[in-house]
């Protein structure tokens, strides 16, 4: 099977260009993540009562699970080698403007919802704001990741050096998971590199391995002469993989269990399965692109913005859940989850293409 595989590569780099089915696969992460969030805004308002096992499996730690950031990472990861401006100070360059989306996403998001229900119902509880204002969030590890595979091209290292780094950095990230600096200043700033408190959700150690796996991917995929060959051999495998990923975590009885059940803080063992995942997906997506034409081009469309898509459809959660906490005077039931969510991906969809559109223009 790997010579099969090896026969699919070439010495030159022949498949240049966009690469359809890693947009279609990053546009498949980002519906997902609104469905992941819309049980997380609306879950504060679901009766108590009621239990809320099933929808949190499927929506938060399923769909919200391997089949979104982890892929959006990886395909992030093989994206980078593809970009035109590819060298280390570029990268650097991108890092930094990460850092301001980031920021000014958590404006959006945070401080000025956090300020208006403050004003409103003079809740002390509202100091959450302020953690989670610093919370180690994916955009904020997308930055870091910037920041590190840049200084691994400045470095020159070899990409097993790479993979084996990353992989180092899991190890270390699993075994520091829940390690508190004693401090709430040190715990945020420590959250960014390991799962040190509550906000810390994508810490660098744990979730640096996906980018960089791909990264080291992306140099082999430009060199990819035979996509029919590769994907027919490696999308049923990794499906397999997959599969038996989840079957057993139903069996075992908790989510991402190498983890201790704590997805944001995802160990090596979760991890690699959740790689698995990755090439399971972007198969799928590869497969989209050849037999549903118009879904693929819609999905590839979502996944060529799907950073603008993101910082929306999150702004538009948080002011949501302001309307709900302000005038809902009930419980709402938990199948909202799913009509919520299509509107969300809808209006987040519009709202991008009229940015891009703006955005187009002024260049």
């Amino acid at each position: 099977m790997v010579k099969l595989i090896k026969k699919c590569f070439t010495e030159e780099q022949v498949n240049l260009g966009r690469q359809r089915e890693l947009d279609i696969a990053k546009g498949i992460a980002i519906i997902f993540m609104v469905f992941a969030h819309a049980f997380e805004t609306l879950a504060w308002f679901f009766d108590p009562e009621a239990s809320m096992e099933l929808s949190y499996g499927i929506f938060d730690q399923f769909l919200g699970g391997s089949f979104a950031a982890p892929l959006f990472m990886f395909c992030m990861g093989i994206s980078f080698c593809y970009s035109r401006k590819n060298s280390a100070s570029d990268m650097f360059r991108r890092a930094w403007v990460m850092v301001g989306i980031a920021a000014l996403l958590e404006v959006a998001r945070t401080a000025i919802p956090g300020l208006l229900e403050w004003l409103s119902f003079g809740d002390p509880e509202c100091i959450e704001y302020v953690y989670l204002f610093f919370n180690a969030d994916i955009l904020q590890f997308a930055a870091l990741a910037m920041f590190v595979i840049a200084l691994f091209k400045k470095l020159k290292l070899k990409p097993i050096c790479m993979l084996g780094i990353a992989a180092l950095f899991s190890v270390v990230g699993q075994l520091l998971q829940w390690v508190s600096t004693g401090s709430d200043i040190g715990d945020i700033v420590a959250g960014f590199i390991w799962r040190s408190y509550d906000y810390s959700y994508f810490p660098l150690l744990n979730w640096l391995i996906f980018p960089v796996c791909g990264y080291v991917l992306g140099s082999a995929w430009q060199r990819l002469q035979d996509k029919d060959a590769f994907f027919r051999i490696v999308t049923p495998i990794s499906w397999a993989i997959t599969a038996v990923y989840f079957g057993s975590m139903a069996i075992v009885g908790e989510w991402y269990y190498f983890s201790g059940g704590d997805y944001y803080g995802l160990g090596t063992g979760d991890a690699l399965f959740s790689l698995a995942v990755c090439f399971a997906m972007i198969g799928l997506a590869y497969y989209l692109d050849k037999w549903c034409g118009s879904i693929a081009r819609w999905l590839g469309s979502m996944g060529n913005r799907v950073t603008s898509i993101y910082c929306i459809h999150y702004t538009l959660y948080a002011f949501l859940y302001l309307l709900l906490l302000f005038f809902l005077e009930d419980y709402i039931p938990q199948w909202w989850i799913v009509p919520v969510s299509m509107l969300m991906v809808a209006a987040s969809d519009l709202l991008s293409r009229f940015y891009k559109k703006i955005k187009t223009k002024k260049q």
